[in-house]
């Protein structure tokens, strides 16, 4: 995966390589200059809303991959849920949002993320979106790659600006 910031403020997604997940999109917005401390700082003050979840660690490292420098989320939890309602995940982020007093175009994000999340996933299982649960989009992992991701948007100033990406591999 590449990201490509371009100084007209359009951004580009390239996922072509290796396909695309929420923390590498963040990680990859802190490699480009989003504030690592506003994330971090915004996250442990805001991601509460679960039960049951507990951040017991977060941060951003620089490695090295394949002879490439990257930034990645290091984020480790304490959960004994293994599913939640879609809605809990939805509470969580928007309370989170709510919390931080995100910009409106963050909030909106955070909200369209989560709701074709829940979507593809209604979709995918054939359930009503009021009664779908997720199973690997159950933890707080998945409030935290939405939520610091709409901060990092929002600190890099690019939610009100061009935004594309590329078609994604799907693994085997």
């Amino acid at each position: 995966m590449h990201f490509y910031h371009f100084i007209d403020m359009v951004l580009f997604i390239d996922c072509q390589i290796a396909g695309i997940s929420g923390d590498m999109i963040l990680s990859s917005l802190v490699d480009i200059g989003a504030s690592k401390s506003k994330i971090i700082d915004g996250l442990k003050e805001s991601t509460n809303f679960l039960q049951g979840s507990t951040i017991k660690k977060l941060d951003f490292i620089k490695v090295r991959k394949k002879g490439k420098s990257a930034t990645q989320l290091v984020l480790e939890i304490d959960e004994n849920i293994h599913e939640r309602k879609g809605t809990e995940i939805k509470n969580c982020i928007q309370l989170s949002c709510e919390k931080l007093e995100l910009s409106e175009s963050a909030k909106e994000f955070a909200e369209k993320s989560i709701n074709t999340l829940i979507n593809a996933e209604s979709n995918v299982h054939g359930e009503n979106e009021s009664s779908l649960h997720f199973h690997e989009a159950s933890s707080i992992a998945t409030a935290v790659d939405v939520v610091g991701t709409a901060i990092a948007l929002d600190d890099l100033n690019l939610l009100d600006e061009e935004i594309y990406c590329s078609h994604f591999t799907i693994g085997g």
